[in-house]
């Protein structure tokens, strides 16, 4: 008699199991989930020499298991490999609907001469639900970028040097080593240095000088003075011109410490020279010559519903209870 009332409860409890794959689920497991299918940068043609460039980033939204209403979009530059971001957009309301395409147009204006990051992420009730990036390089389109002239002078070393490390603002002095391997006189060298702070984002001094003429087959050495708020990191981007045509170009980067004291005295310490900066030349891009990585998802959200919900555990519940009472039962016997 036993074993038969085990039989019923133990029909009874499987049947519970079976049943509870057909219990609705909560509607948090139905609800829609987003995806960005890809993105395009689009650089618009006809934009007049100038230090920035006007790009479009398009990502490419897709709902998943039902419309979405109130879907944010987050789009970001970043300098390539850092987490400092130049400038971010975002719009906010999106309403996606199931099986269509989303297409949303975010214009932005970049700095030229830079690499970055293009971030853009998709929020949905105050969560993340995706994340990806794509590579752009945007090369120098100022004017004087379409003339590249070949010379006989070379950027033999460039060096950094302040008459007071404690300073602020700071004064920075931009040495230049120059060699002139001609016999003859060079022509009218001059220099433009522009210094970027890496963490406001922004281009912290401009400079220009004319350094005169360098003999043939003569070294000699020249500087340019500017000045920038202390304590903060800095890409500095070197040109150097003959007779108004660009000849070569660097960049590099210092970093200027806040000043620190002297832990045993309480005096400030004070010092001549930041570290070295090494700008290694590189050849001018081609005006126009933009390069874009190609869009890779770095973080997505769920491709569907994942959490075992009500019904799952039901059964979990229904099927360990058929084990327990199988077991008893053979005991009893």
């Amino acid at each position: 008699m036993k074993r038969y009332k085990t039989g019923i409860f133990i029909i009874i409890l499987l049947c519970l199991a079976c049943t509870a794959g057909c219990t609705a689920p909560p509607q948090s497991q139905t609800r829609g989930y987003v995806t960005i299918a890809d993105m395009d940068i689009v650089i618009p043609q006809g934009q007049p020499p100038s230090n920035t460039t006007a790009i479009e980033v398009i990502p490419y939204i897709e709902a998943l298991y039902g419309d979405l209403e109130k879907v944010d979009v987050l789009v970001s530059a970043k300098y390539a490999g850092t987490d400092v971001v130049v400038t971010e957009r975002r719009v906010s309301d999106l309403s996606l609907e199931e099986g269509k395409t989303h297409r949303e147009v975010i214009p932005m204006k970049l700095e030229n001469g830079h690499n970055y990051d293009i971030w853009a992420s998709v929020w949905q009730d105050g969560r993340r639900q995706v994340t990806g990036s794509v590579a752009v390089a945007l090369p120098d389109r100022t004017a004087h970028a379409k003339t590249i002239a070949r010379s006989l002078l070379a950027v033999t070393a460039i060096d950094v040097m302040t008459p007071d490390l404690e300073a602020d603002p700071i004064t920075l002095d931009i040495f230049l080593g120059l060699e002139n391997i001609g016999l003859s006189p060079s022509g009218q060298v001059a220099a433009k240095v522009k210094a970027y702070n890496l963490q406001k984002g922004i281009t912290a001094a401009r400079e220009s000088a004319t350094l005169g003429t360098i003999a043939g087959n003569a070294s000699t050495e020249r500087s340019i003075r500017l000045t920038v708020p202390n304590g903060y990191d800095y890409e500095i981007g070197i040109e150097v011109f003959e007779n108004s045509a660009l000849i070569t170009g660097g960049t590099g980067r210092v970093t200027l410490a806040p000043p620190q004291g002297d832990s045993k005295s309480g005096e400030t310490g004070k010092a001549t020279k930041p570290p070295t900066l090494t700008v290694t030349a590189a050849p001018t891009p081609i005006p126009g010559e933009v390069q874009v990585g190609q869009f890779r998802v770095v973080e997505g959200g769920r491709v569907g519903p994942t959490q075992p919900g009500f019904a799952a555990v039901l059964a979990l519940l229904a099927l360990g209870a058929a084990a327990y009472v199988v077991r008893r039962g053979r005991r009893e016997g």
